[in-house]
């Protein structure tokens, strides 16, 4: 027993390991702070796209709707002041009410012509936009106004 004895006073105490630290941080932490303000960021891209105003989308639309009522009814001075009023609308919506409201006549058109990069609205058969929907009967190319009012559109 002497010998048992012996052997265990040989034995030292218990020592604990040392206590895990908190630097430098493990990879799965590293690639944790990597990931989430990527992550973040693309998330608010995401929202931020799918609250954008979808004007463009609905005033493509509302001038296919234009142009099928026209090819129905034949009635070139409606189917104008409905593009007119769309344009206006498309652009109040884009631009806000302080840019576009108040542009008349030449300068309403230049301002049209300046979006579009063309000279249709000032030269071209879109400057009928200005003074058809209040005549009684207007002779105008309404394929042609569609298709500068597709390209206007198109710009924005």
């Amino acid at each position: 027993m002497n010998d048992l004895q012996t052997q265990l006073k040989e034995l030292r105490d218990i020592h604990l390991p040392d206590p895990v630290s908190f630097w430098p941080l493990a990879p799965g932490w590293w690639a944790l702070l990597v990931i989430l303000p990527v992550l973040y960021f693309f998330i608010r891209y995401i929202v931020r796209w799918a609250r954008r105003p979808k004007y463009k989308k609905l005033a493509m639309a509302e001038l296919a709707a234009i142009e099928v009522d026209y090819a129905i009814s034949k009635d070139a001075t409606k189917a104008c002041g409905e593009i007119s009023l769309l344009i206006r609308r498309a652009l109040v919506a884009k631009f806000g009410n302080q840019e576009v409201a108040g542009l008349v006549e030449e300068e309403w058109l230049s301002y049209l012509d300046k979006l579009s990069k063309t000279d249709c609205f000032t030269s071209g058969s879109g400057r009928f936009i200005v003074s058809a929907p209040y005549q009684k009967h207007c002779e105008v190319d309404i394929n042609e106004l569609l298709k500068v009012t597709k390209k206007l559109l198109g710009r924005l």
